[in-house]
């Protein structure tokens, strides 16, 4: 009976947290974890005994991430992504050691805190990134997939916890072993999986019962964790393995819809549970401290963020997007605290203060990327800021010609209708790998921040007959559509929009023509079922007029 009330408790205490966090536009976690607090200082301990349920919850969230997971995504930006994930996650990690060994933390205690501050929250992130509509802007794209191998970094993590727990002498032997046993039994789950599970799940789905699919699909991801907890590895590794093959599959995305409510339930009993580990008096003794360790992991995080991103090339406003939106602490550096408490690597205390540090971050994380734009403006003309080195376009002259902003989904079909009718065009982006491309193919291409204005300069903004804004960044296009129509006023400014408020904001910019995708998309597509239905050309024309002008308005 108390387990019961303890999960009604607990469920309510959710639903309340969540629509709080909703309310207030903060991530659901936040209002978990708060709820948790507030009810885990009021419950008694025999209404507790749901933590062992919650474990369910990092499980099914390891499995999703798995079953999630993009690796043509990730590809866009392998290199930054890789290499500078896990540099960062290293800096941070050493320098966030040294700094809590100066607040008197042992080595163990800061080594674990110091692991789990070093990871970012993809789920934070993308909540941001959509909210604001840059999903598809370079420097989303490079926080995404930066965030991404971060994820898969806490899987080593969770491996060598037992390891340290077990204050082995030979410690530096027992961590290599361990790396290599995780390594043959994930060769041998994917192995065995990739051969197995694609045709199991086609079967299940085959049957056409959404029950039989969602236990087939939880039963492989508890199997897996039992199977590799056999091992000695952690079950929310077996798990996240077993989401990693079900993604090779083409009923993927049909898995992912029907785990993700039941996921979503035993996550958010795990957050919850996550603030019965706060004490609300330590927290309040220990005030000076969480606020000073949250202020120093912000900036520790963002400036090494930007100096590393810097040196794979990515200054200027992505750069300093990318370190704002990576400044944050993770969920699963809640993970990581919950196992190590649970190993009696830390104590409640230490984790009590490391969940506080981790949870002010994700509070803030919104308010501070808006400031992202801000101190760009005021930090752009410093030279350490600038947008970085460019590619020299040669004796190569332009008149009369087109700059390309992006050559993304949209800039690379302009450009391919310029050429098909040979107007000669110039393209400036930011992404390397896509300069390199076009300078193959002898495409006229810059490298750089096409809101710097000596790469405007360099492309001879002043004699382009027009300029075509295809970046998703509603800044960037902003910044360039005044710098254009101050110093080229005569060039017309075509521009893609992706949102209906960015729209508004372009029409009183009085640009010259603006585009909506979607909103053409839906164009098409109402034109082909009027056609379907046998309405003439004059009806379908009036219909599309309306709709222009309803959309114009």
């Amino acid at each position: 009976m108390d387990t019961v009330l303890g999960l009604f408790f607990v469920v309510v205490a959710a639903t309340v947290g969540g629509l709080t966090a909703k309310k207030l536009k903060l991530p659901g976690l936040v209002g978990y974890i708060v709820a948790g607090i507030v009810i885990g200082a009021i419950l008694p301990t025999q209404f507790k005994s749901v933590t062992g349920l919650a474990q369910v919850g990092i499980i099914l969230l390891l499995f999703s991430i798995g079953v999630e997971l993009s690796f043509d995504r990730l590809s866009r930006f392998l290199e930054v992504a890789v290499f500078g994930a896990i540099i960062q996650v290293v800096l941070v990690t050493l320098f966030s050691y040294v700094i809590l060994g100066f607040f008197g933390l042992s080595g163990t205690q800061a080594m674990i805190l110091s692991l789990g501050f070093s990871i970012s929250s993809t789920a934070v992130l993308v909540k941001i990134l959509g909210d604001r509509g840059e999903e598809g802007t370079i420097h989303g794209e490079i926080m995404f997939s930066w965030s991404l191998v971060q994820d898969l970094l806490v899987i080593p993590i969770i491996v060598i916890l037992p390891l340290i727990a077990s204050h082995s002498s030979g410690l530096a032997v027992g961590i290599l072993f361990s790396i290599v046993k995780a390594v043959l039994v994930i060769a041998g789950v994917v192995l065995l999986g990739k051969k197995i599970v694609p045709y199991f799940i086609h079967r299940l789905a085959g049957a056409n019962s959404r029950e039989l699919l969602l236990l087939g699909a939880i039963a492989l991801a508890l199997g897996t964790a039992a199977v590799t907890s056999l091992f000695g590895i952690s079950p929310a590794l077996g798990a996240f393995l077993a989401g990693v093959v079900i993604s090779e599959s083409q009923e993927h995305h049909a898995v992912f819809a029907e785990t993700r409510p039941l996921r979503d339930l035993f996550v958010a009993l795990f957050f919850v549970t996550l603030g019965f580990l706060v004490n609300i008096p330590l927290v309040f003794s220990n005030l000076l401290l969480i606020t000073l360790l949250t202020i120093i992991i912000l900036v520790l995080k963002a400036v090494i963020t930007f100096i590393v991103s810097a040196v794979f090339g990515y200054k200027g406003r992505t750069g300093i997007a990318v370190s704002f939106g990576l400044s944050q602490v993770g969920e699963f550096a809640f993970v990581i605290f919950s196992s190590a408490l649970a190993l009696n690597i830390i104590s409640a205390k230490d984790a009590s203060i490391g969940i506080s540090v981790t949870l002010l971050p994700l509070i803030v994380s919104p308010i501070l990327y808006t400031l992202v734009t801000p101190f760009w403006r005021k930090v752009k003309h410093l030279k350490i800021f600038a947008s970085g080195e460019h590619h020299d376009l040669g004796d190569i002259e332009f008149k009369e010609h087109i700059i390309i902003c992006g050559y993304g989904r949209v800039g690379k079909w302009v450009g391919k209708g310029l050429t098909s009718f040979g107007i000669p065009f110039v393209v400036i982006d930011y992404n390397q790998k896509v300069v390199t491309e076009l300078k193959a193919q002898g495409t006229p291409v810059l490298y750089g921040d096409p809101t710097e204005p000596e790469v405007l300069e360099a492309v001879n903004l002043k004699d382009a007959k027009a300029i075509v804004l295809a970046i998703p960044d509603h800044v960037a296009q902003e910044t360039l559509i005044a710098f254009v129509q101050t110093h080229a006023p005569n060039v017309k400014i075509i521009s893609r929009v992706h949102l209906d408020s960015d729209w508004e904001k372009l029409k009183t910019l009085r640009v010259d023509k603006i585009v909506q995708p979607e909103f053409e998309a839906a164009i098409e597509i109402i034109k082909s079922i009027l056609r379907s239905t046998g309405k003439n050309k004059e009806e379908i024309s009036d219909s599309v007029k309306s709709l222009r002008v309803s959309h114009s308005r």
